[in-house]
Parts: structure tokens; sequence; C-alpha cells
């Protein structure tokens, strides 16, 4: 999916910050908290999808003032939702500030004059018009000026974490058709009721299982990994870890699909030169003619012929594998055409 792609990085330090204001002019009134820095490299990037923005933003320390003034010059009255992903931002309305995590979700609108304080961070940020979800608007509202600091605020902030590694990857037909699960999944999380849950059920268990292979992935090597752990460490239950990955064949085929991937990856490399047993041994796959049939279920060819196609540069000859796994003219302009 095309993005929008505004940078500094590429200008003059002197003119960094100016380009900068320029890019939120309208918006907002951004002004350097660092006195002693003498450029301003940041850069944003925003997606457009039919009624909903998602941007993210990596900046050096900074005040964004949206002022009563710009909020008469520009109506535009999106919900936001902002997380910081590894620095405290400070938000104050009026004479109310608040402190809110990094890593937490925190709901406001534009309508309403605000100012943010953040150190160095990376943001991630959604935007939903007003106008194209009505009636996602009462619990929105309802949370506006608040922290979502549950175990769905947390599981909110992995859904955006997955936006941002998806979105670039999408055709744009198939991104426009997001919108209503992303709005669906955030008034879930925000406002939970039984009826939205049930609304918000495939991106919550997309969200899940994005979580539960992650899991795997760091603890591939482990001989403890089963469901047993998995349940424990991810705070899941063994039915719903079950239900989760029904359509994977199930938990145990689902971390011997990553133990395979992991076991074609090594025998890909040409520098790794260990034998294809202790490979798989380490793995957990020690049934050498398990792996081997399973191997080239999945890939279409054995373990020693893959290698052996690596070794003599002849990897065309093997099936592809099966995985499962411009500047922009304003951030004003990003947002009134939401």
């Amino acid at each position: 999916m095309q993005s929008n792609h505004f940078s500094t990085y590429d200008l003059a330090k002197s003119r960094q910050l100016d380009a900068w204001r320029e890019w939120y002019a309208y918006s907002y009134e951004v002004s350097p908290l660092d006195a002693g820095e003498s450029g301003f490299a940041a850069e944003s990037e925003v997606w457009k999808l039919n009624g909903v923005g998602f941007a993210r933003i990596s900046a050096p320390p900074l005040r964004a003032a949206r002022t009563k003034l710009l909020t008469r010059r520009d109506p535009t009255d999106h919900v936001c939702l902002t997380i910081g992903r590894r620095a405290v931002t400070g938000m104050t309305f009026g004479s109310d500030c608040k402190e809110v995590p990094a890593g937490s979700p925190f709901v406001f609108a534009l309508d309403g004059a605000h100012v943010s304080e953040r150190d160095a961070d990376e943001r991630l940020q959604l935007y939903i018009a007003r106008d194209r979800f009505p009636e996602a608007m009462p619990a929105l509202d309802a949370a506006r000026g608040g922290t979502v600091s549950t175990s769905l605020g947390a599981l909110l902030a992995e859904y955006f974490n997955i936006l941002r590694l998806t979105l670039p990857t999408l055709r744009d037909e198939e991104a426009q058709r997001l919108p209503s699960a992303i709005v669906a999944m955030v008034v879930a999380c925000v406002a939970p009721s039984a009826d939205r849950m049930a609304m918000a059920s495939g991106p919550l268990d997309a969200t899940r299982k994005d979580k539960v292979r992650r899991f795997i992935l760091r603890n591939l090597y482990s001989p403890n990994l089963g469901p047993d752990l998995m349940s424990k460490e991810l705070g899941i239950s063994r039915s719903n870890l079950y239900r989760l990955l029904e359509s994977e064949g199930g938990v145990v085929n689902y971390i011997k699909l990553h133990r395979l991937w992991e076991s074609f990856t090594q025998l890909s490399d040409p520098r790794n030169t260990k034998p294809v047993a202790e490979i798989a041994e380490a793995l957990g796959l020690a049934d050498s003619s398990g792996f081997s049939r399973a191997f080239r279920k999945q890939f279409g060819a054995s373990p020693t012929e893959v290698r052996e196609a690596v070794r003599t540069g002849s990897t065309s000859a093997l099936a592809h594998p099966r995985s499962e796994l411009a500047q922009g003219e304003s951030f004003r302009g990003f947002l009134r055409t939401l």
C-alpha cells in the first residue's frame, strides 16, 4: 500500500526544524525540547484507509500544541489513539496534565486544544474520522483523555504494531477493506462488551496469533516449548490456544512448522556446516525419518537436497517453499482527506 512519507533527514540541519513545522502547519505548533540540538532529524509516514488514518512518526524531543486558534482554523475533529513506543508522553488539556506510559494507548480528539510533550521516540497513531464511523463515537468519546492501561490496552498496542508491519505489504484493495475491522478492534479494547468483542474477534485473534508466533520464534530451541509453557507464559487458556491455532493443524503442528522453517533457513545458509541430524535434533526434531518426510512435504525437497542445491548454486531447481508466514503536501492534508 502506498504511504505518504515526509522526512527531514536529507535537509541541511539549519532547515530541518522549519520543514517539520511546515509539515504540521495549521494542525500543530511544534517546538523542540532540546535547545542544544542544531538540527531536527525526523520522519513521518502516513497511510489513508477510507476514514481511518495510520501514522508512524519518529522525532527528537518536542512539544506539539494544538491551540484553540488552530482548532477554530482547522475544524478537523477526528478521534486519535497514540502510543509512544519507548518514551513517556505528557498530555495536557487545560489544567489537566497526564503522563502516559510507553506502550499504552491514549485516546483524545482533535476538536479540543491540547499539548503533547515527549522525549525522542517513535510513535504510532491511529485517526478515526468522526463522520465516517458515527456508531463508534459514543464509546470513543467516553474514553477521551484516558489511557487504556488494561490487558486489552496491551493487546491494542500489539495490534498497532501489526498494522505498522503489515500496511506497507498490502495491496491497496486489500487495505481499503480494513477500516471497519480496525475500528471494531479499537472500540472493543477501549470499551469492551460482549457484542463489541464478538465484532472484533477477527482482529483480536490475529493479534493474539501474532503474539503466539513471536513467542514460538523466541523459544524454538527450548525442549519445554509446548501448550503448557505457552499457556502459562502468554496468559491464555489451553482451550483458547487450541482454538486459536485450530486452522494451523493445532499447537504442536504450528510449533513444528516454525521449526521446519528454521531448519530450512539453516540448511540454506552456505556458511552452516552442521550435520543435518544435529540441526534437526537441536530443534527438537530428533526423529530423522519423520523430520525428512515432514521437510519434503513442506518444501518439496529433502534436507540433503536443499543443502546440495545451495552448495552447487542450483537453488532455482527447488520448489518455492509454501510460506504461511512521496513526500506529502502536509499533515493537515492527510487529516482532512481521511
